[in-house]
C-alpha cells in the first residue's frame, strides 16, 4: 500500500520539477523576446536593462502580493432577535391592545407585514402556537359579551 503512495508521490515530485523548468524557460523566453523587440528602438545595453528593471519590478510586485497580510473580516454582531423565543413574542403580541396594533400598522406597513407572515410561518411550524392564539382569542371575545 505504501508502495502507490511513495510511487505516486515520486510521480508528482518528477512533474513539478518539470513544470518548475517549464516555467524558467518560458520565463527566460519572454525576457529575450522583450529584450530582442526593445532593442529595435534603443541599443542592447538599454534594452536589456529596460527588461531587466521590467522583471524586477514584475517580481517585486508579486512578492508584495503575496506577502502582504489578509485584510481581516469584520465580525458579524450578534442579533438581539436570536435570544428571543418566537411563542412569547407572538403571544406578547396579542397581548397589545388593538389601538397599538393599529398605530403600528398604519406607521410601519412592511414591517407589519412581516411580522404577520412570520407569524403565520411561527404557527404552521409549531401548531401548539395556533392552539394557544385560538385559546387568547376566543377567551378575549368572551370578556368582551
Amino acid at each position: 500500500m505504501f508502495d502507490k503512495i511513495f510511487d505516486r508521490a515520486k510521480d508528482i515530485a518528477i512533474v513539478a520539477v518539470l513544470a518548475g523548468l517549464l516555467a524558467l524557460i518560458a520565463a527566460s523566453m519572454l525576457a529575450v523576446s522583450a529584450a530582442w523587440t526593445l532593442s529595435q528602438w534603443m541599443v542592447w545595453p538599454a534594452a536589456l536593462a529596460v527588461t531587466a528593471v521590467g522583471i524586477l519590478a514584475i517580481a517585486a510586485i508579486a512578492l508584495w502580493f503575496g506577502m502582504s497580510e489578509k485584510k481581516k473580516k469584520p465580525e458579524p454582531e450578534p442579533d438581539p432577535m436570536t435570544d428571543v423565543d418566537p411563542v412569547s413574542m407572538v403571544l406578547g403580541l396579542m397581548e397589545l391592545p388593538v389601538e397599538v396594533v393599529k398605530k403600528i400598522v398604519m406607521e410601519k406597513p412592511i414591517a407589519s407585514i412581516a411580522v404577520i407572515a412570520s407569524v403565520g410561518l411561527l404557527i404552521s411550524r409549531k401548531p401548539e402556537v395556533a392552539l394557544k392564539l385560538f385559546d387568547k382569542v376566543v377567551g378575549g371575545l368572551g370578556k368582551l359579551d
